[in-house]
């Protein structure tokens, strides 16, 4: 069966298009996560920056500056401030000697090693031996990995910082430059237009929804479990507060687990009343999520939790760290994007 010549020039532009996509993506593959986070941010943001700028009578411009520094600050700088001080930690000789960590880390595996001689006391059997050696080789590998993880952090500041840069130049123009990729978009779509409209709205939603429920949600439960550990003087503030952030992110698991955890290292060292005001903690922050999402997020799409904790989980598993934001975008664009295109296909048959 011979092809005619618009059936070939058709398929000459869609190979050579393939083509320069492949070297495109090729030659920025380094960049690719950045610039992938940047679009979901931007995605998310486009309509807040329209509308605040359409209220106030400000430029898009102004606005989109503002939104982006707002950004970077309420991300970055605890982000900053954590690694500053784990470095600064895992810097001093004596960190792992007598570090409050350390300290903190001998008073839980007396407290394991405790349990387990009672435990052979009451059996006959000898316990406590193996789990002595148990306990003390895993500190020791603890100790090995947060050293290698200093160091290979600190090789990668280059790299990080590269990263960071390529992120916030493609969410300015993202921001700055929305109305012509929507208009491309619709241009050159090979959907039909009542179908990529909508689609364009679905993927707006699913990034809109996963930057304010998770970031805000997280953000005001790493404030609460931070704020406790703070006035009850357990642990450090600054890390305290961006481990229950990344955390937060995870379907199921949440944020209470952090204020659990501190309490029961509390409880081992003997501060009651501690322990008994994080355990408070935890249960609050724990409870945020039922009772501010509804009001800050209005979604249509009901997503089994064990589902949304196997997407960030597997996102994380598959992606490292920008998997926690990726992984609920995936979610989110999957459950909101099938109907369409399937409706789409009904309609083509």
């Amino acid at each position: 069966m011979s092809i005619d010549v618009k059936t070939k020039s058709a398929l000459i532009r869609t190979a050579l298009f393939i083509a320069l996509l492949a070297a495109f993506l090729y030659i920025n593959w380094p960049f690719l996560m950045p610039m992938l986070i940047a679009g979901i941010f931007a995605l998310g943001l486009q309509d807040f920056v329209l509308k605040v700028s359409k209220r106030t009578h400000v430029k898009r411009r102004t606005w989109a500056i503002m939104t982006l520094v707002a950004c970077l600050a309420a991300f970055f700088l605890p982000l900053a401030l954590a690694i500053y001080r784990i470095v600064a930690y895992l810097s001093q000789p004596e960190f792992f000697q007598t570090g409050p960590l350390l300290i903190q880390a001998n008073k839980l595996k007396e407290f394991i090693l405790n349990g387990v001689r009672q435990l052979s006391d009451f059996s006959g059997f000898d316990l406590a031996t193996p789990a002595r050696n148990l306990v003390e080789n895993s500190l020791n590998k603890i100790g090995s990995i947060l050293v290698t993880f200093s160091s290979e952090f600190l090789s990668q500041l280059p790299n990080i910082f590269m990263a960071l840069l390529v992120f916030i130049v493609v969410l300015f123009v993202l921001l700055l430059k929305a109305n012509a990729v929507k208009e491309f978009v619709l241009k050159y779509s090979p959907l039909q237009p009542e179908i990529t409209g909508p689609m364009i709205q679905v993927c707006k939603r699913a990034c809109s929804t996963t930057l304010f429920s998770t970031f805000v949600i997280g953000l005001i439960q790493a404030l609460i479990v931070g704020l406790g550990s703070l006035i009850f003087g357990e642990g450090d503030f600054w890390l305290v507060l961006i481990i229950t952030f990344f955390v937060s992110f995870i379907p199921v698991i949440g944020a209470a687990p952090v204020g659990f955890i501190i309490a029961i290292l509390a409880f081992i060292g003997d501060r009651t009343g501690s322990a008994i005001g994080m355990t408070i903690i935890a249960i609050i922050s724990g409870t945020i999520d039922n009772v501010l999402k509804p009001f800050i997020v209005s979604s249509d799409q009901d997503i089994s939790a064990i589902i949304g904790f196997t997407a960030v989980v597997g996102a994380v598993i598959m992606m490292g760290l920008p998997g926690l934001l990726i992984g609920p975008v995936v979610l989110n664009l999957f459950v909101g994007l099938s109907p369409l295109l399937l409706k789409e296909e009904k309609q083509n048959t």
